[in-house]
């Protein structure tokens, strides 16, 4: 029974199974990439909207508006300090920064120098950050390196949390 048709067709099995195993690799393969470019698009929009966010603080916080500023933030709020102290902020009424004291200090507006996402989700993204302190006549006075954490809430992408270092300039 081995001759004849039968005898063909064991004769081929390496060859159809070799092709078929190559067919499964290449479909695989083109799944794979496609959801590898589907998350990178998604990553993508998860950082464009956290970005968004990240200068819209820088706004709120040049426009010295505590309101807008809350509005822009998510809750609970944490801010790591230089020094290492933490403040907690549970609420959009907890932020309340006197910028006509830091006015005083000759602090006119911020810039966002440096905004590198290094870490993206689809609910939160990490951001190196570098900002500056500027005078009125446009002058740096200090720059900051920090971390700060933009999360998405309910669709609200927002700031949540900061860690500040030492300044690396000051004047």
């Amino acid at each position: 029974m081995r001759n004849g048709i039968f005898s063909r067709i064991y004769a081929r099995r390496p060859v159809i199974v070799h092709r078929l195993c190559a067919l499964a690799m290449i479909v695989i393969g083109s799944l794979s990439v496609a959801s590898s470019a589907s998350a990178q698009d998604a990553d993508r929009e998860h950082e464009a909207s956290a970005r968004a966010a990240l200068e819209e603080y820088f706004r709120a916080w040049n426009a010295g508006d505590n309101d807008a500023v809350a509005a822009v933030s998510n809750f609970p709020r944490l801010s790591l300090g230089q020094n290492g102290q933490v403040v907690v902020r549970e609420t959009p009424e907890d932020i309340i920064t006197d910028f006509e004291a830091l006015r005083q200090t000759g602090w006119d507006h911020s810039t966002l120098d440096l905004a590198e996402a290094v870490q993206v989700a689809a609910d939160k993204v990490h951001f190196r950050i570098v900002f500056s302190r500027h005078t009125a006549g446009g002058s740096p006075y200090s720059t900051v390196p920090a971390l700060y954490v933009v999360t998405n809430q309910n669709g609200h992408w927002g700031l949540q949390l900061q860690s500040i270092l030492p300044a690396t300039f000051t004047r």
